[in-house]
């Protein structure tokens, strides 16, 4: 088996290796025997010296570790959301332990950023051109805790975020749902949301449930399918589902409770909601054409950009 290095460690075996040291210290055991004594019980590969330091308390690896809270809380819930959608987690070789996040909107960007320092990770926001894709915002912070606590199961985060599920629905829906508007034989107003892990999209169903709103899953396309983004065609390299939320008072629901942080995206479901519960639906149909123009699957304002 492989030794493992303090930094493998994350921040409560940390605490409970220093307190385990010191505890053997007490006992009157040598600083070598510490050293056997820990290696053999946690695996861990750790220094004579720094065994003194710790005991003699003149270092703690906790002074260049901070610490955030991994309670249940709304901004946590948030930051959880937006991770099982376009959120991500990378570990530099420089030690850095780096919350990512790049998307298109910049309201999406700042309230990602401030939920991350609200939760004491200063955050970095900025806006990066691509020539190859579309250009976007960024945010990036670092934090060891929180990333080791993104890294953990999927049960585990999905216990932590059904505390706040207003938060955690509105970090994912920011991620990865939309309004979409029909003007067929009448004028229909749903909400979606399209992910690869169907067990993320029935946590979200089971959350929806918790405030009311009913809704459906099913499989939009499998692997191999060729779809087009932005005017550049992929192809897929996973099943896709999507949840939809199909009732207009369940879609009301969602508008009140959850919503969407991204401008673009809660102007066109609020002036949907207007046009379908003020007017009849021919008119309704002949009103929203006029503001929205087709593109691809999606209505997207004339003048702006997609």
């Amino acid at each position: 088996m492989v030794m493992r290095r303090l930094k493998d460690l994350d921040v409560n075996e940390l605490q409970e290796v220093i307190g385990k040291v010191r505890a053997f210290r007490s006992q009157g055991h040598s600083y070598g025997k510490i050293v056997e004594a820990i290696s053999d019980e946690y695996n861990v590969q750790i220094s004579k010296a720094t065994v003194i330091r710790w005991c003699k308390g003149t270092h703690s690896p906790f002074n260049r570790i901070k610490h955030v809270s991994t309670e249940p809380s709304p901004e946590l819930s948030y930051v959880i959301g937006v991770y099982m959608g376009d959120g991500s987690i990378h570990k530099k070789s420089n030690g850095r332990y780096l919350i990512k996040l790049k998307v298109v909107d910049k309201e999406f960007a700042e309230a990602f950023a401030s939920s991350l320092e609200r939760l004491g990770i200063k955050a970095t926001l900025g806006f990066e051109r691509d020539s190859t894709r579309v250009d976007r915002f960024y945010v990036e912070g670092s934090n060891k805790t929180l990333f080791q606590l993104l890294s953990s199961s999927k049960e585990n985060l999905f216990f932590l975020a059904e505390k706040y599920p207003r938060e955690f629905l509105r970090g994912f829906f920011d991620s990865e749902g939309f309004p979409t508007i029909y003007t067929g034989k009448s004028f229909e107003v749903r909400v979606g949301v399209v992910n690869s892990d169907v067990g993320t999209l029935k946590f979200t169903k089971k959350l929806l449930q918790q405030l009311g709103m009913s809704s459906k899953i099913r499989r939009l396309y499998s692997r191999g399918y060729k779809l087009t983004i932005r005017g550049r065609e992929y192809t897929s390299n996973v099943d896709m589902f999507i949840l939809r939320i199909s009732r207009f008072r369940d879609v009301l629901l969602f508008s009140e409770k959850v919503g969407f942080t991204a401008f673009r995206k809660s102007e066109k479901l609020q002036r949907a909601i207007e046009l379908k519960t003020n007017y009849p639906p021919s008119e309704a149909i002949n009103l929203w054409l006029q503001e929205y123009t087709k593109v691809g699957r999606t209505y997207v304002k004339r003048g702006k950009p997609f």
